[in-house]
């Protein structure tokens, strides 16, 4: 869509001025003028989201283009499809235009067809395909507000979307107040909304009270902090005397959460009928969609409402969208505080009306029920169950567990509430909700007998939780292990996939752990295990002797597998995959696995990709995809998915040399692992320890490392992760006079057909026997194996081999083209250390070193001191880094002396522009 320029310092649309926000209205208004774009703005309630919203619709208006909103309400997050639902209600009946495997998706997605729910992809498929064929006839603006309480599918879809719009003809904006959310499209921003500077909260407060007195005026901008709902509401409460001087200031409530009882003495002015009006406003009724999935109805508006709608639109709580003529709140921190604010029995009394202007089988009425109902009530407890059955069918399992957990909590009998509590759990666990509401739940189900019939799925819920709780690991592995003994009279196909899950959890702790007692728990119930379980015990057991040919024989398996049991196995087909190391080889499988909306599913597959892309050399994707991994899993209290992704993120600080960083990393990662004695984790930081040191040439350093994960020689049946330093030993064994060793090493691997197990293994070790041998044809064909550069940073070192080989033998000239080559793909990788190393061959080989241009061989940035720069870039001062990095302000001076340098710059106004060339030259290996 083309917008027009104003350059005035409003907006100049006949709405509302805003002061400032001139950043953030030149990202807004340049993602208006093109079309496939997508922006996100994150910042605190009042801060002024909302307001550039609304700023971004009028200006969009004006070019005649067309608006979807949705906002985003608590009491709906927990309802699967509601927030998409808000978005393409209104294009409905214009659906009928895409291919019929769209339209059924959506149809079905949004309750107007029968029919399972469609998958996460199809149905971004499809809402992309109804949003571009809007826009084609027409600029189109989606606008996407309170994006933090949309619902968890809904969510997954909004995700896709921000990433492929580029080519449509739509614009995708945003707001939350989740400060960790991402856009990471290749057309997507980020605007952090920060406070208005004292200068802008000034002018603020002048143009809405310019009488103010001077002593009142300082007091409000000092209480404000900049937030302009604070500036523009606290004016307001003061009396005229007190603003004018004559009477004293009274004590001001400070911004945050206790802001919304400044609207107390506005809604208490209100007329009885018009708070029950805005009460059932915020509590969802109108101006919020009620037909949403399972009914195509609206919620009718009361009678006399026309003079209702008047009398709040009077107050200044509410307007009126002139889109849609719908009544809504003037800020969303209105509707809080008039919830806040109303006596609890008159709020139960509003959801309890709500829940009396829906169809009975409406989805959203069980929640008002639920809402309204204090006391035990086995009608709405079986309401509730229902809609929690039909949730957990449209794969919105966490969202049914807290169903159930309610319907439990207004249960009338003790079997009836335990029943409900088990399946909570067992939803929540399959869901892989956070592990603090799996405990609650699990403590409330602990204080009734459990029946018979579901002590199998409450035992697993348990023994989940366990494991990923962190504090130990070998019990729920026992337990999961009684529950395989009792399985073992009951058919393979047992419901819900159980058999499978127990193994997947067995095989992932008993790796984790190396613990021999668990290996023989395994081995006793492997004739239990299905293809694919018995597959995955194969590749992790004993790789080196029984993974040959995994890839091969993971294509049957996966072929045999129905699209239920499919989804009922990620987790294992998955880390099947990545045990015989063949993710990258399967890329059908990931494209089917992205589709699950489940947080634990991808999760997991954000994890196994991470590993993937730091083997083939995606190490900026690697370092995004930890990092914010570790976030979710962090908040999520997953801390074994956390630690794992430092794991993976630890061989890219190892593999550029950022010393300071990895030390770091490991003093999180390593005190965590060894209480818990997690070898696998332990290994994987001599592995890091390892690269570090080859890279920096401290070669003995790097031998001691590599032979503490496996000993020269030797490929421990029980250690599975041998080829985390396989190369690094063979290396490191050569550059210290330990050839023997290495070459026992490599006669080891020969031995038990390790090449048989994937490409990547082969080309391991090619390149290691080429090392050893030191023979001309060896290296040239390892060199030579087809794909070998999808693995860069081995590809590299053997390049730099060989090329200090032929120097060696004094074919100087020869051995220029492979050190270049090496050097070519460690400065890409942004591996300083071994580009130093092939200069150092280089040099001595008689060839000409490369100057260090833009992005050759100068120092990288740590990932805490990019971090610094992007605030630093953003125009935060020292102070305020500190605040967000969690460091002090000196700490933040220091990180920046360092920065300057490296990145070739002598001021903050340089910074953003170096980092953007540094990215893109960074991102340059990330190909896929």
């Amino acid at each position: 869509m083309s917008v027009r320029e104003t350059g005035l310092p409003g907006d100049g649309d006949d709405g509302p001025e805003l002061v400032g926000r001139a950043a953030e209205r030149a990202a807004l208004s340049a993602a208006l003028s093109g079309a496939g774009n997508a922006v996100l703005l994150r910042g605190d309630p009042g801060i002024g989201k909302t307001s550039l919203l609304e700023w971004a619709v009028r200006r969009a208006r004006a070019a005649d283009a067309r608006v979807l909103r949705m906002v985003g309400a608590a009491a709906e997050s927990g309802l699967a499809y509601a927030a998409l639902h808000q978005v393409l209600w209104p294009l409905l009946d214009e659906s009928a235009g895409l291919p019929p495997a769209q339209q059924d998706a959506l149809e079905r997605a949004l309750g107007v067809r029968e029919g399972a729910p469609p998958d996460g992809f199809a149905l971004g498929d499809a809402t992309l395909g109804l949003l571009a064929r809007t826009a084609a006839r027409r600029p189109l603006l989606v606008v996407l507000d309170d994006l933090q309480w949309s619902d968890e599918t809904s969510a997954t879809v909004f995700a896709f979307l921000q990433r492929r719009i580029e080519r449509t003809a739509v614009v995708l904006l945003a707001a939350t107040r989740d400060e960790e959310a991402r856009f990471d499209g290749p057309t997507s921003t980020v605007i952090d909304v920060g406070c208005l500077s004292s200068d802008e909260a000034g002018v603020l407060v002048d143009s809405r009270c310019p009488d103010l007195e001077s002593g009142v005026r300082h007091r409000i901008l000092h209480e404000a902090g900049g937030n302009p709902l604070a500036l523009t509401e606290l004016p307001l409460q003061l009396d005229p005397d007190v603003g004018r001087g004559a009477l004293p200031l009274p004590d001001h409530l400070p911004v945050g959460t206790r802001l919304g009882r400044l609207f107390e003495e506005r809604i208490g002015r209100l007329s009885s009928p018009a708070r029950d009006r805005l009460l059932r406003l915020a509590l969802g009724e109108a101006g919020r969609r009620a037909d949403l999935p399972g009914a195509r109805v609206r919620v009718p508006h009361p009678p006399g409402d026309d003079g209702l709608r008047e009398e709040l639109t009077d107050s200044g709580l509410a307007v009126v969208d002139p889109a849609t003529s719908e009544l809504r709140f003037r800020h969303p921190l209105v509707a809080s505080c008039v919830v806040e604010l109303a006596p609890k029995a008159a709020v139960r009394k509003a959801h309890l009306r709500i829940a009396a202007l829906l169809p009975p089988n409406h989805p959203q009425r069980a929640l008002h029920l639920s809402a309204g109902t204090v006391d035990p009530d086995e009608g709405t407890a079986s309401c509730l169950e229902r809609a929690a059955e039909e949730m957990a069918q449209r794969r919105g399992e966490v969202e049914a567990a807290r169903l159930y957990g309610r319907a439990a909590a207004l249960s009338e009998s003790p079997s009836g509430a335990v029943r409900r509590w088990i399946m909570a759990a067992s939803l929540a666990t399959r869901g892989a909700a956070p592990l603090d509401f799996i405990r609650r739940l699990l403590d409330e189900a602990s204080r009734h007998p459990v029946p018979e019939d579901l002590a199998v799925l409450h035992q697993f819920s348990i023994a989940f939780f366990q494991l990923h709780e962190g504090s130990d690991y070998r019990a729920p592995a026992v337990v999961m292990s009684e529950i395989l003994d009792g399985l073992g009279a009951l058919p393979q196909e047992e419901p819900g996939g159980l058999r499978d899950s127990l193994f997947c959890l067995l095989i992932l702790t008993t790796v984790y752990t190396g613990d021999d007692a668990l290996w023989r728990n395994l081995d006793r119930h492997i004739s239990q295990a299905s293809p694919l379980a018995a597959l995955c015990y194969d590749v992790w057991k004993d790789p080196a002797r029984t993974a040959h040919g995994a890839a091969e024989r993971l294509r049957p398996v996966l072929a045999a597998l129905t699209p239920e049991q499919e989804a009922m196995s990620v987790w294992l087909i998955l880390w099947t995959a990545v045990g015989a190391d063949v993710i990258g080889e399967h890329p059908e499988l990931l494209g089917r696995l992205q589709r699950q909306h489940l947080w634990g599913t991808r999760s997991f597959l954000d994890l196994v990709t991470c590993r993937d892309d730091v083997i083939r050399g995606r190490w900026e994707s690697a370092l995004r995809t930890a990092g914010r991994g570790a976030r979710e899993s962090a908040a999520r209290g997953f801390d074994i998915h956390r630690m794992t992704y430092h794991l993976h993120a630890g061989f890219v600080l190892a593999g550029r040399g950022e010393a300071e960083a990895l030390d770091a990393l490991h003093e999180q990662l390593g005190p965590w692992a060894r209480e818990r004695g997690l070898r696998f984790l332990l290994d994987g930081m001599h592995a890091h320890r390892s690269l570090l040191a080859l890279g920096a040439g401290r070669y003995e350093d790097a031998y001691a490392h590599a032979a503490a994960v496996t000993p020269p020689g030797t490929l421990p049946a029980r250690a599975p992760w041998f080829l985390h330093s396989f190369l690094d030993l063979v290396e490191a064994a050569g550059h210290t006079g330990r050839g023997e060793q290495a070459r026992a090493h490599v006669d080891a691997a020969v031995a038990a057909g390790v090449s048989e197990i994937s490409g990547h293994h082969a080309f391991t070790v090619a390149a290691a026997s080429a090392l050893v041998a030191q023979d001309d044809a060896l290296f040239r064909a390892a060199l030579a194996r087809p794909g070998a550069e999808q693995w860069p940073l081995t590809h590299a070192r053997l390049h730099l081999a060989y090329g200090g080989h032929l120097r060696r033998r004094s074919r100087r000239k020869d051995a220029v083209l492979p050190l270049l080559e090496a050097r070519r793909v460690f400065a890409g990788l942004g591996a300083v250390q071994w580009v130093a190393a092939a200069d150092r061959e280089l040099s001595a080989a008689g060839g000409a070193v490369p100057a260090a241009g833009r992005g050759e061989t100068r120092p990288v940035l740590t990932a805490q001191e990019r971090r610094i720069a992007e605030l630093a870039a953003g125009g935060l001062t020292n102070r305020e880094i500190a605040n967000r990095v969690r460091v002090s302000p000196r700490t933040v001076g220091a990180h920046l002396y360092r920065i300057f340098p490296k990145l070739g710059v002598t001021s903050r106004a340089a910074l953003s522009e170096a980092l953007a060339d540094a990215g893109a030259r960074r991102s340059a290996p990330d190909t896929r």
